[in-house]
């Protein structure tokens, strides 16, 4: 069967913000069961060495050659191609600075705040093009506080300390990367002690696209009103500078979960006697960032497309994030491009196959990697007892602009999770090709997989979307929200109704498609009756779009999608029935009749869209 939809293929930058560490890396080792090398494992191997030779952070120049290589690539390969350009808001590290004041007669300590160039790095002639440590809009300002130790940050971990009795009202505190967005350490820490930028796209633009030929921009004033952009200053740091604070806190000792290795010293939470000077500069510019659009035609539904994408902009080097997914799409800053084709996209888009880290590590009946002798899905079966395919509800990639502001089905790909050179410039060529897949066999095996997927996609008759298992998910996070609401006037039954309304439309539609294929089959269909099988894919199609709202969620307009959006307190988060869950939130916290009133509210704008859904899907008026 010749592809019937448009595929169109993107290597994408973005602005959101990342964390960078300053330590040099600690390798692993791991055994290799590698099948004999392939000419597309050196012709992966050859766009990540090419993509990753200079440091490529949005909006420079070095990122845009990225850009131009991934162009001439695709046009090499007789793909149709272009370049959409936008001029977005941007922030790089003007100066930065960090003293620890420790008691007397102890000197001070002035951290350098530099990752160092080990012996024999290949990339030591362009080190110097490593962006400083920084976190993207980062509030600029100079603070001095004593210094209280918070875990990872998490509501939580602040909730434990005020149980205790401790008062860290006006401190500088210091948290350990892990377990939430680090936007959402610096959200959380300025809401207990008084963000880095925590929405998507250009925060001067948000919701529309930012124009390389003038478009309407939010002042400074009224970006910092929105809520998106961080309001203290904040800076990442290494382990060991990590290390260094902690030895100077005092107080009480932190509990057991808080501790760090059998090595590490006594964490205690202060604050201080430690006091940090803490000082940060930045630029703030509009800077041109290039997303690369490639398309492949298909025959019969044109005006349909499957999108393949992954962002092309790294902190540094960024062989792992993002340019193992780079060359992985070579083989086969999305939210503004998102945001200028909305509706297009909204109308004519199938689905979203995203590819952010192709390969961090060790890892569908494409070969494993680590051993011929089966597959990545008897891998996956062995390795977990019930593998299961997680929600997107969270926001760290490029899908969240498709599904959770467009409502387009996305899906997200990688081999592994967890890797040491995590957004440092030690992620480089070097270490990919030694330690994360020497190889090149697992990025080959990524793109199999994206690939075969984006066919599946493009060449069967009817979408293989399942519905009924949606269903399944939606009736399951129904029940765990009933057993969660404390305040017994919440009045569920809505909810469930229209739950069941889309079961029975979910088993509808797939009556319709087995009664075809059994007595008719697609032959006989396509020569007759071809507008049923546009008629069934529609419905396929937007049934997804249903479950958006145009107004977004409540003080998270962006976030369109009312079944998932990621945690208020960590973007890595994703929640069910997110607006249900941050009017509960902030009930418990009231107690008042009207913030109950607000999640019945919300329990009503749910159903609303689970019923639309259930109509799209059904395809006929009530």
């Amino acid at each position: 069967m010749v592809s019937k939809i448009i595929t169109t293929i993107i290597a994408i930058t973005t602005t959101l913000s990342f964390f960078l560490t300053s330590s040099p890396p600690k390798p692993y080792y791991h055994s290799l069961y590698t099948s004999p090398s392939l000419s597309n494992n050196q012709s992966i191997s050859h766009h990540l060495y090419t993509l990753t030779r200079r440091p490529h952070v949005a909006g420079t120049a070095a990122n845009a050659e990225a850009a131009s290589y991934v162009l001439s690539t695709l046009t090499a390969n007789n793909i149709k191609s272009h370049v959409a350009e936008y001029a977005v808001s941007l922030t790089y590290p003007d100066s930065r600075s960090l003293k620890l004041i420790r008691p007397l007669p102890n000197t001070p300590i002035i951290f350098s705040l530099q990752q160092e160039v080990y012996k024999d790095d290949p990339y030591a002639d362009v080190a110097d093009q490593v962006v400083p440590t920084f976190h993207a809009y980062a509030k600029p300002g100079t603070v001095t506080g004593q210094v209280a130790y918070v875990n990872y940050g998490r509501v939580e971990d602040y909730t434990t300390i005020k149980k205790t009795g401790i008062n860290i009202t006006g401190c500088i505190v210091l948290a350990r990367y892990g377990e939430i967005f680090r936007g959402d350490i610096v959200n959380n820490a300025y809401d207990a002690v008084g963000t880095v930028y925590n929405g998507a796209g250009d925060p001067t633009t948000p919701g529309w696209p930012s124009s390389t030929e003038g478009c309407e921009r939010l002042s400074e004033d009224e970006v910092e009103r929105a809520g998106d952009v961080p309001l203290i200053p904040s800076l990442p740091i290494s382990g060991a500078d990590g290390e260094e604070i902690l030895r100077w806190i005092g107080g009480e000792v932190a509990e057991d979960g808080w501790q760090g290795d059998v090595d590490a010293p006594v964490y205690r939470v202060g604050p201080g006697p430690a006091v940090i000077e803490l000082s940060y500069k930045a630029n703030q510019v509009i800077s041109t960032i290039q997303n690369v659009i490639g398309i492949i035609e298909g025959a019969e539904e044109p005006d349909r497309f499957v999108i393949l994408g992954n962002h092309r902009d790294a902190w540094t080097f960024g062989a792992v994030d993002p340019n193992s997914g780079t060359a992985a799409l070579l083989e086969v800053g999305s939210t503004e491009w998102v945001e200028e084709n909305r509706e297009i996209i909204a109308s004519k888009v199938v689905a979203y196959l995203n590819v952010d880290i192709a390969v961090a590590g060790a890892g569908f009946l494409v070969e494993d990697p680590d051993n011929s002798s089966q597959t990545v899905y008897d891998s996956w079966v062995k390795t977990t007892k019930y593998p299961e395919i997680g929600r997107l509800g969270d926001a760290h990639s490029d899908y969240a602009a498709f599904l959770l502001h467009n409502g387009i089905p996305a899906t997200d790909i990688s081999f592994g999770f967890g890797y040491p050179v995590y957004h440092s410039m030690y992620d480089d060529f070097v270490w990919m090709s030694n330690y994360g897949d020497p190889m090149f066999q697992r990025h080959l095996a990524a793109a199999s997989i994206w690939g075969l997927l984006a066919l599946q996609l493009a060449d069967e008759e009817i979408l293989p979307f399942n519905y009924s298992s949606y269903v399944y998910e939606l009736q399951k996070n129904a029940e765990d929200l009933e057993t969660d609401i404390s305040n017994k006037s919440i009045n569920l039954i809505p909810l469930f109704k229209s739950i069941g309304k889309m079961k029975n439309a979910a088993a509808r539609i797939n009556d319709e498609i087995m009664e075809i294929k059994a007595k008719k089959g697609w032959a006989f269909l396509q020569k007759n009756q071809p507008w049923r099988t546009r008629e069934i894919n529609d419905r396929l199609m937007m049934a997804e779009r249903a479950l958006t709202d145009r107004d977004g969620l409540s003080g998270r307009p962006w976030y369109k999608h009312m079944i998932y959006a990621p945690s208020k307190h960590n973007r890595y988060a994703s929640k069910c029935f997110p607006g249900i869950d941050d009017a509960i939130e902030n009930a418990k916290k009231l107690n008042t009749k009207d913030s109950w009133r607000w999640v019945q509210h919300e329990v009503w704008r749910v159903s609303r869209a689970i019923t639309q859904a259930s109509l799209v899907l059904h395809g006929e008026l009530t």
